[in-house]
């Protein structure tokens, strides 16, 4: 029975290549050799879609291989002409000026699917405005006024560092507002941001944008794929208490599920795309933490910014944030490894610059060689016929 079960699995190459195809890190643990297993299990299973004869496995595969090695080698030299060499990437980036000019903060991208026309409540309409503000850099000068403005009337209350910004946080938009339409010379770009964007917005159910597939995660949840998976570098404040006087600023990787996409239009002269998410809490342990691998482990069993109270900050622009996926671990329910995705068509060329390359590649010494060591003489007898192999003929 074994050797029966054993020339079943040689006759069958989906099978056997199927079952390499297993996640590494799983099997062997996170070496160096995890990356080059891995490249391995994908090419066996790209040999395995060769395959169109099960009764001659080796053959069909082999027919396969170089039946697209002819045609990726006469595609090379067709034009105007689309082949798989110059056909645009599925999730190709945008490169229009024209949206540059009327996107802010680079946040253009291709929307996917059905458009939504919908009207925000007003919560929802602050802290979009609000995260708007906070980022654009003609409004930072206006910023640091208002904080000034602020700590001189805490004087008397003896407001701490962490109430003034909760106030700034929570009525700056209101005194810009105020302030512009008071009389007060301000350019016409700031006049346009204080008065805040229509409330009617447009929502998308997936979008790309650089390169990433995102789709919410009501889209997917009928679907075994994922591309709901979100994180973005954010710069916090950390304060060691109630009473700190002297917070630390840092970064932190913030990892999320994308709910929702809405394009906030500025009455035609700008538009903006945010992600609207359900962020990990990431400021305690117990909701992530690094396994004995060294992945990056999430519990989204409790959620911070949901955007149920006015300071929450739920959103963040498109441009910001990249793609991830989470598995689910099923040896601890609840947590999620953090696999992180990278673009196609994307290789690390490290951080020197082309001088760097061609200097170094000038450097190095080249090793002279003998052609005529390499190049047989005519005059010597050289055996290029086998007479210890019987002769065998295949049909």
């Amino acid at each position: 029975m074994e050797n029966l079960d054993y020339l079943r699995l040689k006759a069958n190459p989906g099978v056997r290549l199927k079952m390499y195809y297993r996640a590494p890190e799983l099997i062997f643990g996170a070496t160096k050799y995890t990356t080059t297993i891995d490249i391995c299990s994908r090419f066996l299973s790209k040999l395995k879609f060769y395959c169109r004869n099960k009764h001659y496995p080796e053959g069909s595969i082999v027919e396969g291989y170089l039946a697209e090695e002819c045609m990726t080698f006469c595609s090379r030299y067709l034009e105007d002409v689309e082949t798989r060499l110059n056909r645009p990437n599925r999730n190709a980036r945008l490169n229009d000026h024209n949206l540059v000019e009327t996107y802010l903060f680079q946040s253009y991208g291709e929307p996917i699917g059905k458009v939504k026309i919908a009207e925000l409540d007003n919560i929802s309409w602050i802290q979009a405005h609000r995260y708007v503000l906070f980022h654009h850099d003609s409004v930072e000068p206006l910023h640091n006024e208002y904080k000034k403005i602020l700590r001189y009337h805490a004087r008397s209350r003896r407001l701490q560092h962490r109430e003034i910004n909760k106030l700034f946080t929570e009525s700056f938009h209101e005194w810009l507002s105020q302030t512009v339409w008071s009389g007060r010379d301000i350019n016409d770009e700031i006049k346009c941001l204080s008065q805040g964007p229509n409330r009617v917005i447009k929502r998308y159910s997936a979008f790309l944008i650089n390169g990433y597939r995102f789709h919410t995660k009501y889209r997917e949840r009928m679907r075994r794929t994922q591309n709901c998976g979100i994180v973005v570098n954010s710069s916090i404040t950390s304060y060691a208490s109630a009473k700190d006087s002297n917070p630390v600023e840092g970064n932190v990787e913030y990892h999320g599920l994308l709910t929702d996409t809405i394009e906030l239009d500025y009455y035609g002269r700008w538009k903006v795309v945010l992600f609207r998410c359900d962020w990990d809490d990431v400021n305690t342990a117990r909701r992530i933490k690094k396994d004995q691998f060294g992945f990056t482990m999430v519990n989204f069993s409790r959620l911070v910014q949901t955007g149920q109270q006015l300071m929450d900050e739920p959103y963040v622009f498109s441009s910001q944030v990249k793609q991830v996926f989470y598995s689910k671990d099923p040896t601890d329910e609840g947590w999620y490894v953090v696999l992180r995705n990278t673009l196609r068509d994307l290789f690390d060329m490290g951080n020197g610059s082309r001088d760097d390359i061609v200097e170094r590649s000038e450097t190095l010494p080249f090793p002279e060689q003998n052609l005529d060591e390499n190049i047989p003489s005519t005059s010597t007898q050289h055996q290029w016929v086998r007479h210890d192999v019987d002769e065998d003929i295949y049909e």
